[in-house]
């Protein structure tokens, strides 16, 4: 199984680390970027609806 696949599978809630070991988060998954320096302020955005 390819990294890509692994990662979608985990994403979509199976069960990859063991059996009872998925977990579904509803919902478009919301990314953050990391300030640079003090003044940089964080700025956060929502992936594409997973449609599940």
């Amino acid at each position: 199984m390819s990294f890509s696949e692994w990662l979608y599978r985990y994403l979509v809630g199976e069960d990859m680390f063991g059996q009872g070991s998925g977990v579904f988060h509803p919902g478009p998954i919301v990314f953050e970027s990391m300030p640079l320096s003090e003044t940089d302020t964080t700025v956060s955005w929502e992936g594409p609806d997973r449609g599940m």
